[in-house]
């Protein structure tokens, strides 16, 4: 009876091994970054189209993101990019820029100089939105 008890208590185990994902599926948490303020991007960034209410730019000798913010509102710029290693997301975050209309705001990072790097421009008021609001452009700054 021991013996039929333990297998089955192995059994149980195993399978839930299978069912229950490891780390490797763990969710990659999102970094807020709220941008410091400062003066316009280096002339080695590269840089997305503007769009009405921002413009994002990232510097790659640095790693640094930066944001205009274009529109005279409430809202504040951002930039919403996503890392990617081995063809899979590694990092997320945001770089917020609240700092009001035609400031330009960074935040710096440090990424793999291997890895792919996307990002999409936009905004949120915060006073009106519980979220954020993205143009459709995806950007590809490195890799």
């Amino acid at each position: 009876m021991r013996k039929l008890v333990l297998a089955l208590m192995m059994a149980v185990v195993a399978t839930l091994g299978l069912v229950v994902p490891g780390t490797a599926f763990a969710a990659v948490d999102l970094e807020t970054d709220y941008a410091k303020l400062g003066g316009a991007p280096p002339a080695s960034a590269g840089c997305a189209e503007p769009e009405q209410k921002v413009q994002v730019c990232y510097d790659r000798d640095g790693d640094v993101w930066w944001v205009l913010d274009r529109a005279e509102d409430s809202a504040s710029a951002l930039v919403d990019w996503r890392n990617y290693r081995d063809d899979k997301i590694y990092r997320t975050g945001l770089c917020i820029n609240s700092h009001g209309a035609g400031t330009w705001a960074s935040c710096n990072k440090n990424y793999y100089e291997d890895s792919e790097l996307k990002g999409h421009q936009g905004y949120w008021d915060r006073d009106k939105e519980k979220t954020w609001t993205f143009y459709p452009q995806d950007w590809r700054f490195q890799g």
